[in-house]
């Protein structure tokens, strides 16, 4: 079974080396916005190392056991998601390859094949692999279709060592890339600062109260939100008791205390960097925090004052 490296300079290092080896594009996606995924990314990875965890609600992960490949061609895959500390194995055996063969391949259709898929609006998808000093290498990958990421990188193992690349002007793709995931939008939920109004789907809804900007984060009234991640009446619960509120919302509850940074993914703690808070008898929750972990997208307009949550199935 992998074991999590514990020295967190040599991580990072290892990050940085990863991704600068192989190009990768980034479709319409601004340079910024792919700067600020991988930055969360990697903290979340820091955090999970800290933990002795492999993954956690925002990066999942898949560990890939090289140690026999030169030997036997045995390969063994470990994939945890959500949080999850029990993985899906999966095993499967390619003529013997050395291991320095093997990684660059795996390297080259992870990095320059599936993530340049991913990354690709609407997906809006990350992934890095860290190869320093280990046989058992993980990647780790975060975005909405990140299961489906996953997924996709563990039916194409096998088949990637056979694969033939141009390399005549440096490019890493595959002669054959995959092909693009089928995603249809279905909510699209707009909030504006100082008013009272939103839209979802264009369609416009009226609120009670407006949402507001504080320690620079979007904080919008807790039910307002909830209608616009596709949660129902029923789906919001309040306790006056313990100042909690809950969402469930397509399978994952959430839980969000008034003046706690905790919050609670089916029972997982995740320690945010925005706090609940009430005002004028209504209760306002982090948009971006509550939102992610559900697999929407948060955008934030600074010009417009806009944020605008995507659901995609």
């Amino acid at each position: 079974m992998p074991m999590i490296w514990k020295q967190k300079v040599a991580l990072a290092l290892a990050l940085v080396i990863i991704i600068m080896s192989v190009p990768t594009a980034s479709f319409g996606a601004t340079q910024e916005e792919i700067h600020d995924r991988i930055m969360f990314m990697h903290q979340q990875i820091e955090e999970m190392e800290v933990n002795s965890v492999y993954s956690n609600v925002y990066v999942n992960s898949s560990w890939i056991d090289l140690n026999l490949v030169s030997t036997t061609g045995s390969v063994t895959t470990y994939t945890y998601s959500n949080g999850n500390p029990t993985p899906t194995k999966n095993s499967f055996t390619i003529s013997p390859k050395s291991f320095d063969f093997a990684l660059e391949k795996i390297v080259r259709y992870v990095l320059g094949n599936v993530a340049n898929t991913y990354r690709q609006e609407p997906l809006n998808t990350e992934m890095t692999m860290i190869t320093h000093k280990r046989t058992t290498v993980p990647i780790y990958v975060y975005g909405p279709f990140k299961e489906q990421a996953l997924h996709e990188i563990n039916l194409g193992l096998p088949d990637c060592f056979n694969i033939e690349y141009d390399t005549s002007r440096g490019r890493s793709d595959p002669v054959k890339p995959i092909s693009m995931p089928v995603v249809e939008k279905t909510l699209e939920a707009i909030f504006s600062l100082n008013s009272t109004t939103y839209t979802i789907n264009n369609e416009t809804k009226t609120m009670d109260a407006q949402p507001v900007i504080q320690d620079e984060r979007t904080y919008v009234p807790v039910r307002y939100l909830a209608y616009a991640l596709g949660a129902t009446e029923d789906d919001v619960r309040w306790d006056e008791v313990s100042k909690t509120v809950t969402l469930s919302i397509g399978g994952i509850t959430e839980q969000l205390t008034l003046g706690s940074k905790t919050l609670l993914v089916n029972g997982e703690s995740i320690e945010m960097e925005a706090t609940p808070f009430a005002e004028d008898g209504r209760t306002y929750l982090p948009a971006r925090w509550v939102a992610e972990p559900l697999g929407a997208q948060v955008d934030w307009n600074l010009e417009t004052g806009e944020t605008k949550v995507i659901i995609t199935e």
